[in-house]
């Protein structure tokens, strides 16, 4: 094998520095493709994630079914602040949460629509949202509304609560041949079931479940309850 020259050795020198320089300069531009390419990645996922925010909330704000004629309502059809329940009177939360609709109602007359919609939970007895439609056909849904929940604990003990709830009744003064028939007709029962598949068509899984001029709300407490039924009226 020859040996090289002094001018082919510096020849080669250059040639390996010139292929070193190469290889790094392409390393360097690989290096800001991939930065370039991950800020591209991390930008859509941010506009993703805006995007999807965004439309998370239009659905939640317009996910729940209107309000329509054939709901169980009190309070202006004009009211600013239209607050949907969905509920169950064996739940012992939507017990406490009746008592805060009592205040609010009193203290917004005008300005809160109160609208009930059934949602008794599987482990619980549908005959408590029969009775409850039943003083509904006789104009008394809420008066029962508030025994139901004011004597929960009664009822919801008792082996047979149809004494009990014929009691309710009379102390409402409803016709009792009426209330017997209404409480146990298919329409009745039809009705009910309706509400809870419709509820369960837009993902609720608990109760109370509320709605307040169609976006979903949490209150942890009456005052915070308030609060936000103020800011929809003062909007």
């Amino acid at each position: 094998m020859e040996k090289l020259t002094k001018k082919e050795k510096k020849e080669l020198k250059k040639l390996e520095r010139e292929q070193q320089f190469e290889k790094e300069n392409k390393k360097k531009t690989y290096q800001k493709f991939a930065y370039w390419i991950a800020g591209i990645v991390v930008l859509a996922l941010i506009i993703w994630g805006i995007v999807a925010a965004a439309s998370s909330t239009k659905n939640q704000e317009s996910i729940v079914p209107p309000i329509s004629s054939n709901d169980i309502a009190t309070g202006s059809a004009t009211a600013k602040a239209n607050l949907i329940e969905y509920a169950d009177f064996e739940c012992p939360a939507c017990a406490t949460y009746s008592k805060y609709i009592e205040l609010m109602k009193g203290d917004f007359p005008e300005d809160l629509r109160v609208v009930y919609r059934f949602f008794p939970l599987p482990q619980h007895k549908l005959i408590s949202s029969q009775v409850a439609y039943a003083a509904y056909k006789q104009g008394k849904f809420w008066e029962m509304n508030k025994l139901l929940y004011d004597n929960q604990t009664t009822w919801v003990e008792s082996s047979d609560p149809n004494p009990i709830f014929d009691d309710y009744a009379k102390q409402l003064n409803l016709d009792l041949d009426k209330f017997h028939q209404d409480q146990n007709a298919d329409s009745t029962k039809k009705f009910i079931e309706d509400e809870y598949n419709k509820g369960l068509n837009i993902g609720i899984d608990h109760t109370p479940t509320f709605y307040l001029n169609g976006r979903e709300v949490e209150p942890s407490s009456y005052e915070d309850f308030k609060s936000l039924v103020e800011q929809e009226i003062n909007k």
